[in-house]
């Protein structure tokens, strides 16, 4: 039979409609199933050959392309019903050659194919943006290959299982690389602590600059010489909280820091660090290797001493001019109120005194002497799993510092609790967290205070005391503070951060006197000479 003819298998579950030759199917033609697939193309003596299209009812995939023998070779076009599509090479019905895959989440694999498989070299552009160039072994990143994250980090190495394995070098986004052997998408030595070099705990005096070396390690000890790792050094001071439910602790509630937890049993909160070329000296007062103590209490002498410290280590008074007029000594008795029975009372600004309020040195006639607080310490990247920090000093703390405004307060109120101040300090404190100012505590006994000279006389022992309790105040107070290194690495470097480390600095005060060493006496004496 020739031409054009229509033929029901004897099984009935095909039927084919379209040329004939020679009694064969040859040319253009319809094959169809019961189920509802068929098969409609180019036939070649009977057999399905050439370019035709496949649709499968069970699946509802589509193949369009070549065919060879009834199986689906050569170059076609395979659509899935779940949407996922393939366009490539085909042999014995299966993806066989170059092709280019789509998945249903839209990402693509373009390159060699093996049964089915990625095999090969190719490249995967996944829906998140990132893109992988390399070897493939039975579907699976193997062999040499670089990935390009959708945050820019790079991995361009062994892979084994999807995974890297092997040598390779890891480029972060953060701007960290890490350069060795992976084992199982990990690298074969990674780090977990920061360790601080040195002692764990250091004394210095006032103003010393100091250097803090650290190092990443691995749960071993072991050094980890990653490079880029983004490294932030910070001091605190102790937290300090008043009893719960006293006017103090109400206070602070709101207006004070979260607090960090540290080894040492007790909390910090962030205290200025800086270094020492970031520190203006010459802008304060105080110059360097001489210490100028101005009237900045309330009671204090209206005269600055210029205390220089000797070579020997002994301190010596030199009175300066005079930085205001004589009038200050009558400004300061006017601040003091006799009261009943002849008391003299040195009044504390009240809440409800607050807009009329003055600090001690607009009530002495001085200037304020506000110092911007110096910048923190920038953050610095490791290399060979090292940072060093050096020329470190712990500057003033600001107006306002809450713990050192606690700890001033709390002492004052212990010397006034027998004299029923607790009130007018605890304004006063409220005070000070408004205008950000820190309110100076060194008040004087109004019992002692018969007329200007004991006034002028306690003042001097207010300056002795304030001296010894905070030194040279152009650096921290003596006390002391912690210094916390931590990482800060974002985002963190395999979705891990290193565990922070801690070391204790006991700043001692500069101004402190040392004993003065005895002379020895000499044990030889001369000897009477002979009278010829």
């Amino acid at each position: 039979m020739t031409g054009y003819g229509v033929y029901n298998y004897p099984n009935s579950f095909y039927r084919y409609e379209g040329e004939w030759k020679d009694g064969r199917k040859h040319g253009h033609g319809k094959l169809v199933m019961k189920d509802g697939s068929y098969y409609e193309g180019e036939f070649i003596h009977g057999e399905i050959e050439g370019h035709g299209t496949r649709y499968w009812s069970h699946n509802g995939n589509v193949y369009s392309g070549h065919f060879l023998n009834g199986e689906l070779h050569g170059h076609g076009v395979m659509r899935y019903a779940n949407g996922m599509e393939y366009r490539g090479e085909f042999q014995s019905n299966k993806k066989e050659g170059h092709g280019v895959l789509i998945e249903i989440d839209g990402s693509m694999y373009e390159g060699s194919f093996h049964s089915n498989q990625r095999h090969g070299e190719g490249q995967q552009t996944y829906v998140n943006g990132d893109r992988y160039i390399g070897d493939w072994i039975n579907g699976y990143r193997q062999g040499s290959g670089e990935i390009t994250f959708a945050d820019k980090t790079i991995y361009d190495g062994q892979w084994r299982n999807d995974m890297f394995n092997g040598e390779g070098t890891y480029i972060h986004s953060s701007g960290m690389t890490y350069e060795g052997l992976w084992i199982n998408g990990r690298p074969a030595v990674e780090a977990d602590h920061i360790v601080i070099l040195g002692d764990p705990v250091r004394e210095m005096v006032q103003g010393t600059p100091f250097t803090i070396e650290i190092e990443m390690q691995s749960p071993d000890g072991e050094l980890v010489e990653d490079h880029g790792r983004e490294i932030q050094i910070s001091a605190g001071f102790r937290h300090y909280t008043p009893s719960e439910g006293t006017p103090l602790f109400n206070l602070i509630e709101d207006i004070e820091e979260k607090p960090v937890a540290t080894p040492y049993d007790y909390n910090i909160v962030n205290y200025p660090l800086t270094e020492l070329g970031s520190m203006k000296l010459d802008e304060r007062p105080l110059s360097p290797g001489a210490v100028t103590k101005s009237a900045s209490n309330l009671g204090e002498s209206s005269t600055a001493v210029e205390e220089e410290v000797a070579e020997n280590g002994e301190v010596e008074e030199k009175p300066t001019e005079n930085i205001v007029e004589e009038k200050t000594e009558e400004t300061v008795a006017a601040t003091m109120t006799e009261g009943e029975g002849g008391e003299i009372d040195v009044s504390i600004p009240t809440e409800g005194d607050e807009e009329k309020a003055t600090s001690p040195r607009q009530q002495l006639e001085l200037p304020e002497q506000e110092t911007p607080v110096p910048p923190p310490v920038n953050t610095l990247r490791s290399e060979d799993g090292k940072v060093d920090f050096k020329d470190l000093v712990l500057p003033p703390a600001p107006q306002g510092y809450i713990p050192f405004t606690i700890m001033d307060q709390l002492e004052e109120e212990n010397r006034n609790i027998t004299r029923g101040k607790t009130t007018n300090l605890v304004a006063a404190l409220k005070l000070g967290a408004k205008t950000g100012r820190s309110i100076d505590t060194d008040n004087i006994d109004p019992s002692k205070l018969e007329n200007k000279e004991t006034a002028k006389a306690d003042a001097r022992l207010a300056k002795q005391r304030r001296e010894k309790l905070y030194g040279d105040e152009r650096f921290a107070r003596p006390g002391e503070y912690v210094i916390m290194v931590q990482d800060v690495t974002t985002p963190p470097f395999l979705g891990k951060t290193l565990t922070p480390a801690f070391m204790l600095v006991r700043i001692t005060n500069a101004l402190e006197k040392k004993p003065a060493k005895k002379a020895r006496s000499s044990t030889k004496r001369n000897k009477p000479q002979d009278k010829t």
